[in-house]
């Protein structure tokens, strides 16, 4: 700025504007900074959130810490009295990628999605209530159904296994049942209403995962076409998303 201090709060405004889609350019003459300090306020603003201890990916530690994402979950649910001892939902995600070379993979054509027609990356999450990422694995080539994949995301399927009996985790059909996740009944099973209603208020769990990708793709998709013209935060971007 020019007669004034970069005060912290600027330093927000510029980052969180450029994250939800803004241009820099045009960001810094609603705030009042020359380009120079604009960058840099973006840049400092990402670099402080990826280093942020209060917003790592991370798996509670403490039965305190479980509990309190137990509680939301419970919270999240029209039927908490049944559906209480969830824990997170998991899901897939396809990252999309460019075709790697076959001197870096053994089995190109193993990253290729005829799902979604496209080269990736098979990755496999665990989320909050309120969305945050507890775990989140690149985990097999994007060819790779998610069962598959998440009997490959070590760390995470030793947590779920362990889990105390009558706590578990949420998955879509792509899972298999098990006593620590549950899966939705699938094909002539969900003619019976018993089966519908679990399905239903099972999904008001679940899609809570879908909502954090949908989250996470929104803003990625906005920021893959508006980063820095510095080209310093490109590869940073979806570290903080993330």
């Amino acid at each position: 700025r020019d007669s004034e201090p970069i005060m912290t709060e600027h330093i927000m405004a510029m980052g969180l504007r450029h994250l939800a889609g803004g241009r820099v350019l045009d960001n810094r003459r609603f705030i009042g900074m020359n380009r120079s300090a604009a960058y840099s306020a973006v840049d400092d603003f990402i670099n402080a959130v990826n280093t942020a201890p209060e917003l790592d990916i991370k798996i509670p530690s403490s039965a305190a810490e479980w509990e309190e994402v137990r509680r939301g979950w419970q919270s999240r649910s029209s039927v908490p009295h049944i559906f209480n001892g969830n824990l997170g939902a998991a899901d897939g995600f396809f990252q999309g990628t460019t075709k790697p070379m076959e001197k870096e993979v053994g089995n190109v054509m193993a990253y290729y999605s005829g799902h979604y027609e496209s080269n990736g990356l098979n990755c496999q999450a665990l989320v909050k209530s309120d969305l945050q990422f507890m775990y989140f694995g690149v985990v097999a080539p994007g060819s790779t159904n998610d069962n598959v994949s998440y009997a490959r995301a070590g760390n995470l399927k030793e947590i779920v296994d362990s889990l105390p009996l009558g706590l578990y985790i949420v998955a879509d059909a792509a899972y298999v049942l098990s006593e620590k996740l549950l899966v939705p009944f699938t094909g002539n099973d969900r003619s019976d209403p018993y089966h519908d209603s679990f399905n239903y208020h099972l999904s008001q769990l679940r899609i809570r995962v879908e909502m954090a990708f949908d989250l996470y793709q929104g803003v990625s998709r906005e920021t893959a076409y508006r980063a820095p013209n510095n080209g310093k935060q490109r590869g940073k971007t979806k570290d903080w998303l993330l």
